[in-house]
């Protein structure tokens, strides 16, 4: 595989409000990232697609598109759906996607969905499992493929690989590309995890061939990769002394959702983009090496007992106790207990969006305060599930067996 250094540029993700600011940002604008999994819809006789409105667009808008999946992640031991690897295929194939990635996380474990993606386990049972479940991705579409580098609010585990072995481990031994999503891995140096310095010493720089950049905030003592604002100054900073280190790079990426980007406006994302270009335009470092470490310089002292348990039963430990249905962790961290509160939120949003009239009732009805216990009753009591149509239906049901 060649190709020119940032033959496909700047870029920003393809959420909605996007082609509202359009014809603002476009000229700042090289190549434009899709989520396919946010555009699906059903199609008759089964299966998913990417909704023929959007996909117009996204052909018609006179860009490059690469596809970055949101749904089926390869970090797990449980294997990603076959249907949902054929489908997001499918999708990437009818964008023509010059690209394609996954997340380094994982949502499932055994029968159970996590309704969020949830950092990995990071030992080689792990890493040989994600290889496998890259090598399917790989066989439905012959396009690169990349994972993108994990956050994770956890504390690091002692016995597991540090965040930059796991990640060079699976891409050597999957023979893939990395999306080195910058913000996502200084988040993790920001909540006591290694540093950037430390973790870009340890992956093979050659295989960096997108990076994404992104804004979060502070809350309850962490720093979260939320997606909201715009990029934060040091992090461009530390972006501008990354980029030229990576040999074969092809594009950068801007990712906000869709509030974030409809609130900072025209004027707002052309700054963005215009600080991106300018870390573009900056001619490549002559020795290639990494940049020197940030806040949490050098290796993170990992103390305390090896945890129990095969690589799958932590997996499904997380899930059971981020999705409610357990309030047992073999080892308590302060970090689980902010994705149990992130998985709640994220598995509420997706109520909003189906039982609009519902919500509104109950709170009416009920008040706010008994309405909320509700909502957790709720979530103890029911299957999460990444999708607001199967999320919707788990809270009629549960609403219907409550009622009788």
């Amino acid at each position: 595989m060649t190709w020119a250094r940032f033959d496909l540029g700047v870029g920003v993700i393809a959420l909605g409000a996007l082609d509202q600011l359009w014809g603002g940002i476009e000229d700042l604008v090289d190549v434009v990232e899709v989520e396919p999994q946010t555009l699906w819809e059903t199609r008759s006789g089964g299966g998913m697609v990417i909704s023929p409105e959007p996909l117009a667009w996204l052909r018609g808008c006179g860009r490059p598109l690469l596809a970055h999946g949101v749904g089926y992640p390869v970090g797990g031991t449980t294997a990603p759906s076959r249907a949902g690897v054929l489908a997001s295929a499918a999708s990437a194939r009818d964008l023509d996607a010059v690209h394609w990635s996954e997340h380094l996380a994982f949502n499932v474990a055994g029968d159970a969905h996590a309704g969020f993606l949830l950092p990995p386990v990071q030992t080689p049972d792990a890493v040989a499992a994600a290889v496998r479940h890259i090598g399917a991705y790989q066989a439905a579409y012959d396009r690169p493929f990349l994972v993108e580098t994990p956050t994770n609010y956890l504390r690091p585990v002692p016995g597991d690989l540090s965040d930059g072995e796991y990640v060079a481990a699976i891409a050597e031994g999957a023979d893939c590309g990395i999306l080195l999503d910058l913000h996502n891995i200084w988040t993790n140096e920001r909540n006591g995890r290694q540093s950037v310095g430390e973790f870009l010493s340890l992956i093979p720089l050659d295989r960096v061939w997108e990076v994404h950049l992104a804004g979060g905030f502070e809350t309850d003592g962490y720093y979260l990769d939320a997606h909201v604002g715009p990029i934060d100054p040091e992090l461009l900073a530390l972006a501008a002394r990354v980029v030229p280190t990576l040999p074969r790079v092809r594009a950068v990426i801007y990712e906000a959702v869709p509030a974030s980007l409809a609130a900072q406006g025209v004027a707002g994302l052309r700054d963005v983009l215009g600080g991106m270009h300018d870390i573009v335009r900056m001619p490549p470092a002559a020795s290639g090496a990494p940049p020197r470490p940030g806040r949490a310089a050098g290796r993170v002292s990992v103390e305390g007992p090896a945890p129990s348990g095969t690589t799958a039963e932590r997996e499904a430990e997380l899930v059971a106790y981020t999705t409610r249905a357990s309030d047992r962790l073999a080892a308590p961290d302060p970090g689980a207990t902010l994705m149990r509160a992130l998985t709640d939120e994220a598995r509420l949003s997706l109520l909003v969006r189906t039982h609009p009239e519902t919500l509104g009732g109950l709170l009416t009805t009920l008040g706010r305060e008994r309405t909320e216990a509700l909502l957790q009753d709720f979530l103890a009591e029911s299957p999460a599930s990444l999708w607001t149509e199967a999320q919707g239906d788990a809270f009629s049901d549960w609403l219907a067996a409550r009622a009788t």
